[in-house]
């Protein structure tokens, strides 16, 4: 998904030095309406009349914006430069889905343990996913919750002086767990529960990324517990963590 991320970035660096203005409109650049036109600009095509008439269902309703949009120069150095963006984008595409189809059949006999972790607040198909595949099953390896926070990254640094407490700093962790566990505390202030209660109220104060880092420790401290006694979420038991 980076590495498409990163394709699609090359792709509008490319549209942007041909000055045609594609979401400028509100039309995706990578939509089917968008990749029509583009493939016909690829193809020589360069009457931004013609190529508005292209548009396919509701964008069809901007095509006087289509057209000032498309009255760029799309040259025979940026045809082949865009053409190839475009087959490096749908590659990718082609590729996640398979390996997506290959996830799906891993994943089929962790049904449960997927279920305890889409019980918690925040969480969806693809971060239980993920979560799962760099966690794995065996909790009791790990040998307690802590231990697990501290090895991922996210326990909280211990920075005492003098009585004083100062400012402390989570260490070097698992970067993709650290990733996925930061983009959950974030999502959990959406929810009601004592843990989007926390992100709301830390990030009045010390603003969001500083909240998410001090919720996702009891994220994760939640998850072992889950996947350790075969359990799902409970707000009342998990508020104390």
């Amino acid at each position: 998904m980076q590495t498409r991320t990163q394709a699609k970035n090359r792709g509008y660096k490319i549209w942007d030095d041909t000055n045609i203005t594609l979401a400028s409109v509100g039309s995706a650049v990578f939509g089917k309406s968008a990749r029509r036109l583009l493939a016909a600009l690829v193809a020589g095509e360069s009457d931004a009349t013609k190529l508005s008439g292209m548009a396919l269902g509701s964008v069809r309703r901007k095509i006087p914006q289509l057209e000032v949009a498309l009255a760029g120069q799309c040259t025979a150095h940026h045809a082949p430069r865009m053409a190839g963006a475009l087959e490096w984008v749908d590659g990718l595409g082609r590729q996640m889905g398979e390996m997506d189809q290959q996830r799906q059949g891993l994943l089929g006999p962790m049904a449960p343990q997927l279920a305890q972790l889409d019980s918690l607040p925040g969480v969806n198909a693809i971060t239980a996913h993920d979560m799962l595949a760099e966690l794995g099953l065996a909790m009791t390896r790990l040998g307690s919750a802590e231990r697990l926070a501290a090895w991922a990254g996210w326990w909280p640094g211990h920075n005492a002086r003098a009585g004083k407490r100062r400012k402390g700093r989570t260490r070097r962790g698992h970067r993709y767990l650290r990733r996925v566990l930061g983009q959950w505390a974030w999502a959990t202030r959406q929810t009601s529960t004592v843990l989007g209660r926390t992100v709301r109220r830390l990030e009045a104060r010390v603003g969001g990324k500083t909240a998410a880092v001090a919720v996702a420790p009891k994220i994760l401290v939640s998850i072992y517990h889950l996947l350790l006694e075969g359990t799902v979420y409970e707000e009342a038991r998990y508020d104390r963590l």
